[in-house]
């Protein structure tokens, strides 16, 4: 049902749609052909249609398309980039349209099996048993765009033309074209004939940002171990580490004279900064109602990438997690991660160093800030998070306070207000970490939500669909 609806919308337009229906109608009205003429409406509207696909038949031209697009987008914003479309044959090609084609986004086997569609408990048996309701729900969830057709100007032959559509995309992830087509309806206006050109590219769909007023903890520098593998900049600590090369830039006082005149080429000293202020930016991926009841088999890992620490696979879109069913919305995690990379782009990192921790389907911890990685690092991270339904809440509470010695302060963006995560609010702060806790919630607000340790102002609320409104009360 699903790939003729597709097929239907994607060749037929509003007017062969229309006639669609009329034929259906009539001939449903139409079936004794003594009490009624509806017959006759049949017969005009079936050559009507006949005439349209016979003349997609006659449409043979070839073309190559080129996309030209932008490194990243952001999830409710248009994404503009360019598509050339080149005409490859020796003929004029008019009245022609250009139409995208992205990822399949139909789930597969496992998913739809795994899925629960909110609500679908309130269906009939019927809806329930074969499940079409939640096949629809699951496209639309799927679905990271919907590109509108985009009208091309007349193609000389072997003629190139430069057009700039735009798109909006809906979700955060790689946003994948996997094809371009060029369509021209028939003389009558029903029927689209078509040419589908491979073009696969992608793009990354940044999460979706807020604006966050000036966050600052009062958390004061920290110890770091190793602190000159994880940033670059001078710190507080004058303790020699090794001797290197010249760089344009470095202070003469730096110089060791002794190896100039030993190599023949300058040679200064370095020295490991030890004290500096680091953040962490924790993301709650946990299924509220049920994955916090279940123990893995193992516990997760902490992957590591070099000097800092990054998630595996990071960039692309389900490396970071697995989906599954949870007690937390897919509207409202969407909401927490958008929430946390609105903090990542408001927290200034050129003079600290920020931790973004989160569990998928391990536990991930990525490092940015002086000079070490950018903040748009972190973005890409969070455009790949997927929420986690194979390891408990423990998971990111024992990553969490594993770093706590050297935490100044931590954001934690949070899921709901139970037990499990006042307790790690309560850790973190009876260490000496400063913590904001923002919890993304469904329904309003308590009026009097309990503190459970956390210093004055340092717990918030904020709903999904009003969540612009939340932040800015921070």
């Amino acid at each position: 049902m699903h790939a003729v609806e597709d097929w239907t919308a994607r060749r037929f337009t509003a007017a062969g749609r229309l006639a669609l229906a009329g034929l259906g109608a009539a001939a449903v009205v139409g079936v004794d052909t003594n009490r009624t003429l509806a017959y006759q409406a049949f017969a005009f509207l079936a050559g009507l249609l006949a005439i349209a696909l016979a003349a997609s038949l006659f449409f043979r031209a070839r073309f190559a398309v080129e996309r030209r697009l932008p490194r990243f987008g952001t999830a409710g914003e248009p994404l503009p980039y360019r598509v050339v479309v080149e005409n490859r044959t020796g003929r004029r090609q008019g009245g022609l349209l250009l139409v995208e084609t992205l990822a399949d986004p139909r789930p597969s086997l496992q998913e739809f099996l795994e899925a629960r569609e909110p609500g679908e408990e309130r269906r009939n048996w019927f809806d329930r048993k074969v499940g079409y309701p939640r096949w629809a729900w699951l496209i639309r969830q799927n679905r990271q765009a919907v590109v509108a057709e985009q009208p091309l100007p007349m193609l000389a032959p072997h003629g190139r033309v430069e057009v700039s559509p735009t798109i909006v995309p809906a979700r955060r992830g790689h946003l994948r074209f996997v094809a371009a087509t060029v369509a021209r309806t028939d003389p009558f206006g029903l029927f689209k004939s078509c040419v589908t050109v491979p073009a696969p590219a992608s793009v990354l769909i940044l999460p979706r940002r807020y604006p966050v007023p000036r966050v600052t903890l009062p958390g004061s520098r920290r110890y770091q171990r190793g602190g000159v593998s994880l940033a670059t900049s001078v710190g507080d600590s004058e303790e020699f580490a090794a001797l290197r090369d010249y760089r344009p830039g470095d202070p003469l006082r730096r110089v060791h004279w002794k190896s100039w005149a030993r190599l023949g080429k300058p040679i200064v000293k370095e020295y490991q900064d030890e004290f500096f202020v680091r953040h962490a930016l924790v993301l709650d991926t946990f299924d509220v109602g049920g994955s916090d009841r279940r123990s893995p088999r193992h516990p997760p890992t902490v992957t590591r990438s070099g000097d800092a620490v990054a998630p595996a696979g990071a960039g692309r879109a389900g490396d970071a997690g697995t989906p599954g069913r949870s007690s937390a919305t897919s509207g409202q995690f969407e909401e927490a991660v958008s929430v946390a990379a609105s903090f990542a782009c408001a927290l200034e990192t050129q003079e600290s160093l920020l931790d973004l921790l989160f569990v998928g389907t391990e536990a991930h911890a990525f490092t940015a800030g002086r000079g070490l990685a950018h903040t748009e690092r972190i973005l890409e991270v969070l455009a790949a998070v997927r929420a986690c339904a194979t390891h408990p809440f423990g998971a990111l509470r024992r990553l969490v306070l594993h770093r706590q010695a050297g935490l100044s302060g931590a954001i934690c963006v949070l899921l709901a207000w139970d037990a499990e995560r006042q307790s790690l609010i309560r850790d973190l702060e009876a260490g000496g970490v400063p913590t904001l806790a923002v919890v993304v919630t469904e329904t309003a607000p308590p009026a009097s939500p309990e503190h459970a340790g956390v210093a004055s102002g340092g717990l918030h609320f904020v709903q999904v669909g009003r969540i612009a409104e939340g932040l800015a009360r921070l």
